[in-house]
């Protein structure tokens, strides 16, 4: 086979992806040995939700997971990576409900739709992490739906009850009436919003035409009206104290209390409490014991305790202001900018949450928050500046942990209960995974009050009690014993995560691992940040601003994407910027243009018409093309020696290879220590600037006369020593780009080496003996060589053609070190008459060159002469 069939001119990414996938997977390069040696290094990746599409927000996470597998591979670390996907939730109840058209009240062929939709989701999203060179070994998948994952779960909250941490109760909590669930406080945030401040007069009983002002963005909450507060110092209201007030529509009144924790500035300084408008009137409805009166449904509507009975919340709030204003009572209406909160989780919902005290199931979370701080300070933050959210998080900590949802596709809440008096009926451990729906309860009558009315539970996990216990489903907790122990009690654990998940997903699994275990669950974290789409906002499918990584690889290539990746910052939002463009003229094609293109075509026709162009990867392609170039010029010059091995002498180091060797050292350094950090960022800089400027533009230009040479044994050393540091840089470019370094690998050094696969090569160690007098003597002529081609390009002499005289001038004690120089100087610029001289007899030299410089650092000077300008 010739060598242009063995090494191409190009770089063709979609073949070799393919080819070594493949290989990877039948040779089992990426299988975990729990006996293999070395100290296990566990990785808890976070398993994405099942959408079916990963985004670049998926490939920025993944692929830095994926940096610090292969990184401590290399270190020697028994890098134990598994990869699980997030199953449940509410996304996958609508996705069921549009595609099949089948409601959740249909229960059991619903769940069966479920999880047929996320079994066909989990297959293409794990052939896009396949394409991405992801090396998770797949033999440890998990999935959150499947019975030995439930069975952890519901062991875990029967554990939880034993100990009195997990409990029901009715109570108003977060309730999101569009997704008909609660959610957790983690799971809502708060946005701005130009609503309306509403003044209303309510009468003051046992006063004639009386009436008392208060100020409020929802109105619709009057019937619910409990209590009427005033602060104690505000003169205004200094006789109402205890005074009773008319509430409009109803036949009630209510007291008037004074509480110093009313704002007298908002508005009038009166302020209704109704059940529940917000945390605030939860908690003077405990303080002052009063009554509740609940009048939304859980679907937004409202309810029996309403006149306005089937209307929605915002259709009841436009007919109460109109029948408030018929009856004289709106004093006025100011426009009004304030903060809502929402379910902030749901970037397609975010709509507004409601406080409903309905039956929910809760863990005590808020008597181990200290336990939390404990075990998040005993961490290394990567990086640290991130450590504060969860504490501010945690410090703050108002509520304890609702785990209910009022859906059907989730873990079953393992429990019964008794409708008399409220017993909570726990099963037996042998039992387990069960649905209490289904299944009978382990007593046939309540142990408190003796009825035979027990209920199954039928409401579901919250998503995150399933996924707070990663640690322990790749670990084989209560599964394997010898495992459990090796991978995750002796083990470092790594979590790698985004930050906007820090007060869930790390909370939530730093307190329910250590509650289970008595250990903290991670050694360290690794924080991303997350990726903006074409709009500006963070990247999500349900924004519909998500950019598939199936729209990118057939373009870019993976390593291109994994380089794009890798310049991200460590905790900070990642911008992808990119444009459409038509793949028949390269031309731009408008937002809207696509837009309409999307709905028209199929999927793989819109993708063969348009594509993408990222200058973010077009940059690293450039880079990636330099790399094969590099490589390749190398190996078209193997052909010139016979080895049976890239051993180097110190001895037969040049004084060139002993300043790049010594390059070499000092910048492994440096990126060592960046890849220690996960500063990727940096890595990849310091990677790709000393690869391109250094050896590529100056190290190989220096040398690649000598592979030219008639000598055999200088055209040997020269190649062996330059084959010898390119090979390391491969290793070292192994971790971002594992495609072309093993295509590289297994057509030039693979003979060399007894490896199936270059990602099984070790962190590679500096070079020792390197000559620090070569090395200064090797710096001193690699200036020199690039002040001259960068003034023959000035003089616009081409690169191959030789220059007639060049005189380098400089004090007596370099004469020596620049003439060890001086065939690398001549044969490097191509220079016909090459004179090193003392500084001193600069006023001998014939007059006007063409150019003359200065180094000023080395005290040299350089005269160019150029006869055949």
């Amino acid at each position: 086979m010739s060598k242009e069939a063995l090494y191409p001119k190009r770089f063709n990414f979609k073949e070799v992806q393919n080819k070594w996938m493949k290989y990877w997977r039948e040779e089992k390069i990426y299988s975990f040995d729990i006996n293999q040696k070395g100290e296990i290094f566990s990785i808890d990746t976070p398993p994405p939700f099942v959408s079916g599409n990963l985004h670049m927000g998926h490939i920025l996470n993944h692929s830095w997971i994926d940096f610090v597998a292969r990184y401590h591979k290399m270190k020697g670390d028994n890098v134990y990576f598994p990869q699980g996907f997030d199953c449940h939730g509410l996304p996958v109840e609508l996705a069921v409900q549009k595609e099949y058209g089948i409601s959740q009240h249909q229960r059991d062929e619903f769940l069966e739709k479920c999880v047929e939709w996320v079994d066909n989701n989990i297959k293409n999203m794990r052939r896009q992490y396949d394409d991405l060179g992801y090396s998770a070994d797949w033999e440890y998948t998990y999935r959150t739906m499947n019975d030995d994952y439930k069975y952890k779960v519901q062991l875990s909250l029967l554990y939880f009850y034993e100990k009195g941490w997990l409990y029901r109760e009715k109570f108003p909590t977060h309730f999101c009436v569009n997704c008909e669930t609660s959610v957790a406080k983690a799971e809502v945030g708060y946005q701005e919003e130009q609503g309306k401040l509403w003044y209303i007069k309510l009468p003051i009983v046992g006063r004639e035409n009386e009436f008392i002002t208060i100020a409020t963005t929802r109105p619709e909450y009057m019937e619910a009206c409990v209590a009427v507060m005033v602060h104690p110092n505000d003169n205004r209201y200094y006789d109402l104290s205890a005074a009773e007030i008319k509430i409009p529509f109803t036949d009630r009144t209510v007291r008037i209390y004074m509480d110093s924790i009313v704002d007298m500035n908002f508005g009038t300084g009166v302020v209704y409490v109704c059940t529940y408008g917000d945390e605030m009137d939860i908690n003077w409805k405990i303080q002052y014991n009063l009554d509740e009166i609940q009048i939304f449904t859980e679907d937004g509507h409202m309810n029996e305790n309403s006149k306005y009975q089937g209307l929605t919340i915002h259709e009841a709030r436009e007919e109460i202001v109109k029948d408030l204003k018929e009856m004289g009572l709106v004093e006025k209406i100011e426009d009004y900018e304030h903060t809502i909160i929402v379910h902030s989780e749901r970037p397609s919902c975010r709509k507004p949450i409601e406080y409903l005290p309905v039956f929910q199931w809760f863990i005590n979370v808020k008597d181990f928050t200290q336990e939390i701080i404990q075990s998040a300070e005993k961490m290394n933050w990567y990086p640290e500046k991130q450590k504060q959210r969860l504490l501010d998080w945690t410090e703050g900590l108002g509520w304890n942990w609702v785990i209910s949802r009022q859906r059907v596709f989730g873990t079953p809440i393992p429990f019964w209960y008794c409708a008399e008096c409220g017993e909570i009926i726990a099963p037996n451990n042998e039992d387990l995974p069960l649905d209490p729906v289904k299944t009978n309860p382990p007593i046939k009558k309540c142990s408190k009050c003796k009825s035979e009315k027990l209920i199954g539970e039928k409401d579901v996990c919250d998503c995150w009690i399933d996924s707070s216990i990663t640690p322990l489903e790749i670990a084989k907790w209560k599964e394997d014993e010898d495992f459990f122990e090796k991978t995750y009690l002796k083990a470092k654990v790594h979590r790698p995560q985004g930050y906007e998940i820090i007060r869930t997903w790390l909370f939530y699994t730093l307190f329910r691992c250590k509650k289970l275990t008595g250990k903290d669950p991670f050694y360290e974290v690794m924080i991303n940040g997350m990726v903006a789409g074409p709009d500006g906002r963070h990247m999500s499918k349900s924004l519909g601003n998500s950019i598939s990584p199936d729209e990118i690889l057939p373009l870019y290539g993976a390593d291109a994407i994994r380089q794009w990746a890798a310049m991200g910052s460590l905790g900070d939002d990642y911008p992808f910027e990119f444009s459409w463009i038509s793949l028949q003229t390269k031309q731009p094609i408008s937002d809207s243009v696509i837009a309409e293109e999307r709905v028209k075509l199929p999927e793989d026709k819109f993708n063969k018409k348009f594509g993408i162009r990222c200058d973010q990867l077009v940059g690293t392609s450039r880079f990636i093309t330099k790399i094969w170039n590099a490589f390749r010029f190398l190996f078209l010059n193997l052909n010139k020696i016979e080895t049976s091995n890239l051993n180097i002498k110190t001895e037969d180091l040049s004084v060139i290879d002993c300043f790049y060797y010594s390059e070499f050292n000092k910048n492994l350094e440096i990126i060592g220590k960046y890849f220690d950090e996960y500063n990727w960022h940096g890595a990849t800089l310091s990677l790709r600037s000393f690869f391109w400027n250094d050896l590529c533009d100056n190290y190989i230009e220096a040398i690649k006369h000598k592979f030219y040479s008639n000598d055999h044994h200088i055209r040997e050393i020269s190649l062996k020593n330059a084959l010898n540091l390119f090979y390391k840089m491969l290793i070292l470019s192994a971790v971002t780009m594992p495609f072309i370094s093993e295509e590289i690998n297994s057509i030039i050094y693979k003979r060399f080496t007894n490896l199936k696969s270059i990602h099984q090569e070790r962190w590679p160690g500096q070079y020792l003996k390197v000559s620090e007098d070569l090395t200064d003597i090797g710096k001193i002529g690699i200036e020199i060589i690039k002040l001259l081609r960068m003034n023959k390009s000035k003089l616009q002499i081409p690169l191959n053609q030789e220059i007639s005289k060049v005189v380098i001038l400089t004090e007596e004690n370099q004469l020596k070190k620049i003439e060890k120089l001086r065939d690398d100087i001549k044969n490097t610029i191509r220079i016909e008459n090459l004179d090193i001289i003392k500084i001193s007899e600069e006023n001998g030299l014939e007059e006007n060159p063409d150019l003359k410089q200065k180094i000023e650092d080395l005290e040299i000077k350089i005269y160019i002469y150029n006869s055949q300008k």
